[in-house]
């Protein structure tokens, strides 16, 4: 049964709460595969250099869960300000628990697919991670992008993650709407698409390649099974090291030989997709 917003927001205030009740320490809060940040981080930096974001400026990470993206920014970019926005109060609460210490960092409830949602303020950078094909609703899908752009700055920037594929696929807890059918929607916000970047293929969910679940997706899927097994089988910390930097490199060296072959946006792969007021 496909799972509106209201079922994920459900879930995640469950699984955040658990989370943090668990936790001892930050490292323990990430809800991350660390071959696939071993892929992401490393684009996500070349690509915030490349393009010139302003990753220092005051940037909002919209879904800041479990603070993967907090953490991220606040060790690479030391932000003037960084604002954490969840639709659970338990990631809220989590956070502030973790990170309430820190001036620099704000973080409070909020849900970009209401109508009416501002925050009052705008931002130089907008992270959006794994959040907008959780949305399935059109109408919040609309609100959300709206949001989006009204929280911009006159040259700020969204990043978000896509698929891009070219069919819009269902799942359980996706809705992932199709290259043409975002681009669409994008439009409709007054925003637009400037860069397109591909990160992890086996680590995340193949939901980049069209066809059937018998098909590529499933041999996809399959060596992202292995992959997680693979770094199970060993407690020993120098052995998941080396696991987690063969399975990075053999992710890497994958996308470097397609990308001498194909465009980013035919990557089988999740996409960082950067957005600009049109």
């Amino acid at each position: 049964m496909s799972m509106t917003q209201e079922d994920i927001r459900t879930h995640y205030e469950q699984e955040w709460k658990q989370k943090s009740d668990r936790a001892n320490d930050t490292s323990q809060l990430a809800y991350s595969s660390p071959v696939e940040d071993a892929i992401l981080y490393p684009t996500l930096i070349k690509l915030i250099g490349d393009l010139k974001l302003k990753a220092w400026g005051a940037v909002l990470d919209v879904g800041c869960g479990s603070g993967r993206w907090i953490r991220f920014y606040n060790e690479h970019y030391k932000p003037v300000s960084l604002t954490g926005i969840d639709f659970t109060a338990a990631s809220v609460e989590m956070l502030k628990k973790w990170h309430g210490a820190d001036s620099r960092l704000h973080f409070q409830q909020g849900d970009i697919t209401k109508e009416a949602w501002d925050l009052q303020a705008r931002f130089d950078l907008i992270n959006i991670a794994n959040v907008l094909f959780h949305i399935p609703e059109e109408d919040r899908f609309k609100n959300a992008l709206t949001n989006l752009a009204k929280h911009l700055t006159e040259d700020g920037a969204i990043i978000t993650t896509e698929y891009l594929p070219r069919i819009t696929m269902r799942t359980q807890w996706m809705l992932v709407r199709s290259r043409y059918q975002f681009e669409q929607a994008v439009k409709a916000a007054g925003l637009k698409i400037v860069e397109i970047r591909a990160s992890a293929f086996f680590s995340n969910d193949p939901m980049g390649i069209d066809g059937t679940e018998e098909g590529a997706r499933k041999l996809f899927n399959q060596v992202r099974q292995r992959s997680s097994v693979l770094m199970q089988s060993s407690s020993n910390v120098n052995t998941k090291a080396f696991i987690t930097q063969m399975l990075a490199e053999i992710e890497h060296a994958t996308i470097e030989f397609c990308r001498e072959r194909m465009a980013e946006v035919d990557m089988p792969s999740q996409k960082l997709v950067v957005l600009r007021r049109a």
